[in-house]
């Protein structure tokens, strides 16, 4: 086979694949997400359950998330500060 031949080959390929990515890129960015995201702010708490197991052992916990966002960010905030 012609080395020109094949040259030709792969650029095609590629630029076929380029565009193809432009193509795929572009129709996803027009239309958007299809879903929300989070969740909206609100009073209450969401529960996070996690369940691991290694072997013999299992643990099993519960975790309490604020749906508002500022009680939330407060969790991070130290308790007490040293002036």
């Amino acid at each position: 086979m012609n080395p020109k031949l094949i040259i030709l080959l792969v650029v095609l390929v590629f630029l076929i694949g380029c565009a193809a990515l432009i193509y795929f890129g572009d129709k996803r960015r027009r239309n958007g997400a299809t879903q929300d995201q989070g969740s909206n702010p609100g009073q209450g708490h969401h529960l996070l359950h996690s369940n691991y197991g290694s072997g013999r052992s299992t643990s099993s916990s519960t975790t309490r998330i604020p749906k508002n966002p500022a009680d939330y960010a407060k969790s991070f905030a130290p308790k007490k500060t040293d002036k």
